[in-house]
């Protein structure tokens, strides 16, 4: 007869395969995929990356995807950003992408583009009415049918609302640095993002490259996204400006 195992024993065995579970997870190749079959809807997508290496893109991609299988209209949130800004995006984008900037604004059964969301949900900001609603607009995301894309360079100035929430983390490239001052949860998982696509060698793959880890299954993706039809450098220069006035913004919030 086998003995009967201990609670302790069975506790230091769960806790073992836990261990081993996250070792494999962090040190096998990432599987390849598309990158519609690396996705989940609905659910919350945080897309991170170094400046200019394609974030914002692959945000329009993965939102036209959803329109073309799902026949999902998208919403663009740029808050705080002059109307001539918005308009402009507005006019070199498709019908069924929409600029708003009310979260009240974001429709059921959509693909909602958070542009640098740290703007809105800021670690400091995390008992302002601000990170409250975003939460709460989180938690419904399901309900309503909603995928939300968080696009953030990195993960540290996000509130950690935003962090538990997300289902799928994409990267982009990340510097050297964002694995040093990452969130001490995140840092495993960045580091492996480093490591990817340091071993990509050529400049035109690494740019089409990205990274998805999936919280649903625990495991590391890897995929590729080219551009959006409607993409062009005027609207990449819009965006610019875009930024340029976020940081405005947010230097002016933290100084306050």
């Amino acid at each position: 007869m086998t003995p009967k195992l201990a609670w302790s024993e069975k506790l230091r065995r769960h806790r073992k395969d836990k261990a081993e579970n996250y070792a494999r997870a962090i040190l096998e190749p990432p599987i390849r995929v598309p990158l519609y079959s690396a996705l989940r809807f609905p659910g919350v997508v945080l897309i991170m990356g170094d400046i200019r290496a394609g974030k914002t893109a692959l945000a329009h991609e993965i939102a036209r995807l959803m329109n073309e299988r799902r026949n999902l209209p998208a919403i663009l949130h740029l808050p705080k950003v002059p109307d001539t800004i918005r308009r402009n995006i507005q006019k070199e984008l498709p019908q069924w992408i929409t600029v708003v900037s009310n979260r009240a604004e974001w429709v059921k059964d959509s693909v909602v583009i958070f542009d640098e969301a740290a703007q809105s949900a800021h670690a400091r900001r995390n008992q302002s009415g601000d990170a409250i609603e975003i939460d709460d607009l989180l938690a419904i995301s399901g309900q309503r049918r909603q995928l939300i894309l968080f696009i953030s360079h990195h993960s540290r100035k996000l509130d950690v609302n935003v962090c538990t929430a997300v289902h799928r983390i994409i990267w982009k490239r990340p510097t050297y640095a964002h694995q040093i001052w990452e969130r001490e949860e995140m840092s495993d998982f960045t580091s492996k993002a480093f490591e990817f696509f340091k071993g990509i060698k050529d400049e035109v793959a690494q740019k089409k490259a990205s990274l998805v880890l999936d919280f649903d299954n625990f495991r590391f993706l890897q995929t590729t996204n080219g551009l959006p039809p409607w993409w062009s450098d005027n609207l990449s220069c819009l965006f610019q400006d875009v930024q340029k006035v976020k940081k405005e913004v947010m230097r002016d919030y933290l100084k306050g």
